[in-house]
């Protein structure tokens, strides 16, 4: 190579040498994050391997859907914040957002490094979908009527759905705490998203470590030792547990009077059914599995309103409100029993405080 050839090409080098230094070491500011994985995928694998299921296990099943969420959740972003601006009055708009997308280039290093944890990320969400499906192979459901009674001994000898729809009698009620049960994975997302891409600091690590963790002790390891199906598929498994039977004629009746109105319906029920249908079939599908004991949706919600009132009390208290819409939901749209969202609220806070001591 000439030198004036030389001349040309060793500035690419060089910049494409800070390119790459610049990614490793926001990469690196992951490291435990990814070793945490790392060391979850392992153990997955032994104990898939162990139990004799190696063939069930995935860790790219949740890729394809990170391949379209996360293209479109940009999107949704870039223009979402358009609209702020304007809502906001924004003197000079398109300058101000223009700016911005610049902003967005110049961290294009966090960028990246943003996709390779996300990466991480759905290989333990993998790892968590190939344990789930493996909980009604491994340890049958074996604890449905044990919680139920507990609930039973928790609320007076009365069930706690019951107790629920005393209170709420109105199918439109039961409707928003629907789209709110079902908003919970739009607010986890989005969660997700905001510390995926913030800069490192103490209260981003502890959510990632809390967050893994929850999936882990509650979701996975929980949830194994303490196989349940929960009401709604316990009447299908064992149709003389009759104790929800009512409950499940009471979601339908509800369900048909909000389509006659013209309403939508209740989503969770359509949800249920898909879930039923895979578990009967065998369908390896995303998000698949029974298991109600723990609750993660109660998990989860809990966690954010920890995370939301670290940043914000206002909003720590909105989304404390939150986490207990989704405990009523989760027993009056019969995903869950109440000991469920009990033993998953106290155990979330109690990671989460674990969290708050690790230094990395």
């Amino acid at each position: 190579m000439s030198i004036h050839e030389s001349s040309r090409v060793l500035p690419y080098i060089s910049t494409i040498t800070k390119e790459v230094n610049d990614i490793t070491l926001h990469v690196k500011e992951d490291a435990a994050l990814h070793g945490l994985v790392l060391i979850i995928a392992i153990l997955v694998t032994i104990f898939a391997s162990t139990t004799g299921y190696t063939n069930s296990i995935s860790f790219f099943s949740y890729m394809y859907v990170m391949k379209l969420l996360a293209p479109v959740s940009l999107l949704v972003a870039v223009f979402g914040y358009f609209f702020i601006l304007l809502f906001r009055r924004e003197p000079r708009p398109i300058k101000c957002y223009w700016e911005k997308i610049k902003l967005i280039y110049s961290y294009r290093a966090k960028v990246i490094s943003s996709f390779i944890l996300l990466t991480s990320i759905s290989i333990f969400m993998s790892c968590f979908s190939t344990v789930k499906s493996l909980i009604p192979l491994i340890h049958p459901f074996s604890f449905d009527h044990l919680f139920h009674r507990m609930d039973l001994w928790l609320f007076g000898g009365v069930e706690p759905w019951r107790v629920i729809h005393s209170i709420i009698t109105s199918p439109y009620i039961l409707q928003a705490i629907n789209f709110c049960y079902n908003l919970w994975f739009f607010l986890m997302w989005a969660m997700l998203c905001y510390f995926l891409t913030c800069f490192p600091s103490k209260l981003r690590t502890r959510f990632f470590i809390s967050w893994i963790l929850c999936w882990t002790v509650l979701g996975m390891i929980a949830a194994t030792l303490l196989s349940s199906a929960g009401p709604v598929f316990m009447v299908r498994l064992e149709p003389g547990f009759e104790n929800y039977d009512l409950l499940v004629q009471l979601l339908q009746d509800q369900n048909s009077w909000l389509k006659g109105k013209g309403w939508s319906e209740l989503y969770s029920l359509n949800i249920q059914d898909i879930l039923w249908e895979a578990y009967v079939d065998k369908k390896d599908m995303l998000g698949s599995g029974i298991s109600a004991m723990p609750s993660m949706h109660v998990s989860i919600a809990v966690l954010m309103a920890l995370v939301m009132n670290s940043a914000n009390k206002k909003l720590g208290v909105v989304f404390g409100l939150y986490a207990l819409v989704i405990f009523i939901g989760s027993i009056a749209l019969g995903w869950h029993y109440a000991v469920d969202g009990i033993v998953s609220a106290p155990v979330t806070w109690l990671l989460w405080r674990v969290s708050g001591k690790v230094k990395c």
